[in-house]
């Protein structure tokens, strides 16, 4: 029997790893070529006043992805910062009459 050369049980981890990561990049890039295809089809349609109601089916399955959000700016930023400390009073509120209802429904039970 011969032993193992050295290192080559972690390049074959690193390896199998990397393998991994491709295999995630490539059904992600698949999904977008799908997406593209279908985007570029409706555009040819669009362009040439095709409608096929089969073809229409098949571009609605292909799913697409959300549109890319822009930058915040300052004002966004302190809007939202605003409605947190808003949404947070309204939890406090609530949490105070959960609280109250559980001393009342305490009280009842005894």
């Amino acid at each position: 029997m011969e032993s193992p050369i050295l290192g080559a049980l972690d390049r074959i981890a690193e390896l199998r790893q990397r393998h991994g990561r491709l295999v995630g990049s490539i059904e992600q890039y698949e999904a977008r070529v799908a997406e593209q295809a279908a985007r570029l089809s409706r555009m040819n349609r669009r362009e040439y006043g095709e409608e096929d109601e089969w073809d229409k089916e098949v571009v609605d399955e292909v799913p697409v992805a959300p549109p890319a959000e822009a930058p915040m700016t300052e004002e966004d930023l302190r809007r939202e910062e605003e409605e947190v400390r808003e949404l947070e009073r309204k939890k406090r509120g609530l949490e105070d009459r959960v609280s109250a209802l559980g001393k009342d429904i305490t009280g009842v039970l005894r």
